[in-house]
C-alpha cells in the first residue's frame, strides 16, 4: 500500500530559503508521507541541500534537473512521480506548519476531488504566529467552483457570500490538496512553456472539471514574499508569456463559457489591464532594466499598440481600480511615459497620491452630507 500523502517541493535557487523550507517539510516524512525535491537545474547549490535532506529519510527523494525546464516541467514530474493519494505543491522558500502531518492523515479518502486551506505569511523573516484553525469540513457548492474557474479564467476578483472562505487563495496551487487519481483521470497537466500564471491556467481546467470540493479553515502553508521572488524581480522577457496566457485564457473563456459576455468584459478589465500594470511595473519600469531610456520609451509605446492592451485602455472605467492604479492607468492611457518612470522608480510617489486623493474624496462626502442636511 503506497503513502497517503505526495509533498511536492519545488526547488530553484532558492539557497537562501532552502534550508528553512525542507526543516518544515521533511519533518512530515514518513510511510504515510513521501517528499519529492524536485531541483530545476539550480545553479547555487541547492541541488546539495536536497540531497542531503534526501540522504536523512527514506521516504523523501531528490529528483534533478540537468538544466532549468521551468516551473510547469517541475509540478508535472512531480505528478508522474507521486505515489500518494492526495498531491501537495509547495515551492521551496515557503514553509508547511508544525501541525501538518496530523491533518493530511484525517482527509478523507476519494469523496473530494480538491481540499482548501488556509495559509498565512511572515513577519520578520518567520511564519506568522497565527491561529492554527479548525478540522472541520465545509463542503463547497458547484457555484462556488465556477466562481473560481471565472476568477482565474478572467482575472475578475471573487465576490463570494461566504466569509468562511476569504482565507482561501484559490489562484495559486499550495495550501491545497489535488487528488491524484482525478488529475490523472481528467488528463490535467501544467500547460508548457508558460513561466509565469501557470497556476490560474491549472486551476482553471481542475475548478471547470472539478464535480465536489471541501474547505478545511486550518492554516497548512506558509507563503513567503521577498523582493527576489517571481512576483517582484525584473523579467526581460515577460510578455511573450504574458500573452500566451492571454491566448489560452480567451480558448477557456471561448470552451467553457461560449456566449458569456460578463466573462470576455471581466478578461478584458481585470486579466488584460493586470497584465498591462505588470509589463510596466516589472519590465519597462522595474529599476533593474539596464536598457536606456529611449530603448525603454519605445518599447513602452510598443505595448500600448498591442491590440488587447489598446482595446482595453480604449474601453476603460477609471472608477473600477483603486487609486493608486486609477493613477497608472491614466498615465498610460495618456502616454505619459516620464511620469510613470518616475512613479516607479520612486514608489512613494504612488503611496503620496493614494492618501491625498483618499483624503480628497473623504472631504468631497462629507462636504456632499453636510449641504444634503442643511437642505432637508
Amino acid at each position: 500500500m503506497g503513502p497517503l500523502v505526495s509533498i511536492g517541493v519545488a526547488v530553484y535557487n532558492v539557497r537562501e530559503y532552502l534550508c528553512a523550507c525542507l526543516g518544515s517539510v521533511c519533518k512530515q516524512a514518513s510511510e504515510e508521507i513521501e517528499i519529492l525535491l524536485v531541483d530545476d537545474g539550480s545553479s547555487d547549490g541547492s541541488g546539495e541541500v536536497c540531497d542531503a535532506y534526501a540522504g536523512q529519510s527514506p521516504f523523501v527523494r531528490a529528483i534533478h534537473f540537468p538544466e532549468n525546464r521551468g516551473i510547469c516541467e517541475v509540478r508535472n514530474t512531480i505528478l508522474r512521480e507521486a505515489a500518494g493519494r492526495w498531491v501537495f505543491f509547495v515551492d521551496g522558500d515557503d514553509e508547511l506548519p508544525d501541525w501538518f502531518s496530523e491533518v493530511a492523515r484525517s482527509l478523507p479518502e476519494h469523496f473530494y476531488d480538491v481540499i482548501f486551506f488556509r495559509y498565512a505569511g511572515y513577519e520578520h523573516g518567520k511564519p506568522q504566529p497565527v491561529p492554527r484553525g479548525e478540522n472541520r469540513i465545509v463542503d463547497l457548492s458547484p457555484k462556488v467552483l465556477e466562481t473560481y474557474c471565472i476568477s482565474c479564467v478572467s482575472g475578475v476578483p471573487c465576490q463570494l457570500p461566504d466569509t468562511r472562505l476569504q482565507q482561501v487563495r484559490h489562484t495559486s496551487v499550495w495550501a491545497k490538496a489535488y487528488r491524484r487519481d482525478f488529475l490523472l483521470e481528467q488528463q490535467l497537466w501544467f500547460p508548457e512553456r508558460q513561466q509565469k500564471s501557470q497556476d490560474v491556467l491549472f486551476n482553471t481546467l481542475v475548478y471547470h472539471a472539478c464535480r465536489s470540493a471541501a474547505y478545511i479553515p486550518t492554516v497548512m502553508y506558509y507563503y513567503r514574499t521577498h523582493p527576489n521572488s517571481i512576483c517582484n524581480r525584473y523579467h526581460p522577457d515577460f510578455l511573450p508569456g504574458m500573452e500566451l496566457l492571454m491566448q489560452r485564457n480567451l480558448a477557456h473563456i471561448d470552451a467553457f463559457f461560449p456566449g458569456k459576455a460578463d466573462v470576455l468584459d471581466a478578461f478584458y478589465r481585470y486579466r488584460v489591464i493586470g497584465i498591462l500594470l505588470d509589463a510596466m511595473r516589472l519590465h519597462i519600469f522595474h529599476p533593474d532594466n539596464p536598457l536606456p531610456l529611449r530603448q525603454r520609451r519605445a518599447a513602452f509605446q510598443a505595448l500600448l499598440k498591442k491590440p488587447l492592451f489598446a482595446y482595453s485602455l480604449a474601453h476603460l472605467n477609471l472608477d473600477d481600480y483603486w487609486l493608486e492604479r486609477q493613477f497608472l492607468l491614466n498615465c498610460a492611457r495618456k502616454r505619459r511615459f516620464a511620469l510613470l518612470n518616475f512613479a516607479y522608480r520612486h514608489p512613494w510617489v504612488l503611496r503620496v497620491y493614494g492618501g491625498v486623493m483618499h483624503r480628497k474624496d473623504l472631504l468631497k462626502d462629507r462636504f456632499l452630507r453636510r449641504r444634503f442636511q442643511r437642505n432637508r
